[in-house]
């Protein structure tokens, strides 16, 4: 996190700064290893973490520096397998919310980033940003919510659909 603190005073992203095209080649490849059909889980599961340690690199070097950068940067490290990844991913996200308050997407970032954790703990989420599927071959469910944290408005002031919308998205997803 000490290697962000720089980083996460600047409120706003110099006008002319241009996004980093290789951390956009990643966050692109990562999308394309979660594509449709069958998935090698092991192979992209490889695939992130060399991303990770090409991230943590840029990041060092100081080559991310845009609001697009910093949220894709998060997204990597979303898919990562650890808590500390999980971390990295919100405080990530929280950066790029700092250099563009009207870039959207690093708002759910920081909410799935909070949920992530929270399920693989065996908790339940705040934000209703995660899936799963309870019974191997069953429906896709919402992972269950503590509704009583976050409320409907301030899951969409964080670009978070509603516990409604979560639940007929994954109901929707579940009848496929």
């Amino acid at each position: 996190m000490l290697l962000l603190a720089p980083v996460g005073l600047a409120t706003a992203t110099p006008a002319g700064i241009a996004d980093n095209p290789r951390m956009w080649e990643i966050f692109l490849a990562g999308q394309q290893d979660r594509g449709e059909g069958e998935v090698d889980w092991e192979a992209v599961r490889r695939q992130d973490q060399a991303h990770r340690g090409e991230v943590l690199a840029m990041l060092r070097a100081g080559t991310l520096r845009t609001s697009v950068d910093y949220f894709n940067a998060g997204i990597v490290f979303q898919h990562g397998d650890t808590v500390e990844d999980y971390r990295l991913a919100m405080a990530l996200a929280q950066v790029a919310a700092a250099l563009d308050p009207d870039n959207k997407p690093p708002l759910w970032l920081t909410a799935a980033a909070w949920d992530r954790p929270l399920m693989k703990r065996g908790l339940p989420q705040w934000y209703g940003t995660r899936c799963h599927q309870p019974t191997p071959g069953g429906p896709l469910e919402l992972y269950p919510v503590d509704e009583a944290v976050a409320s409907d408005e301030e899951r969409v002031r964080l670009n978070v659909t509603t516990l409604a919308e979560a639940r007929a998205r994954a109901a929707a997803m579940g009848a496929d």
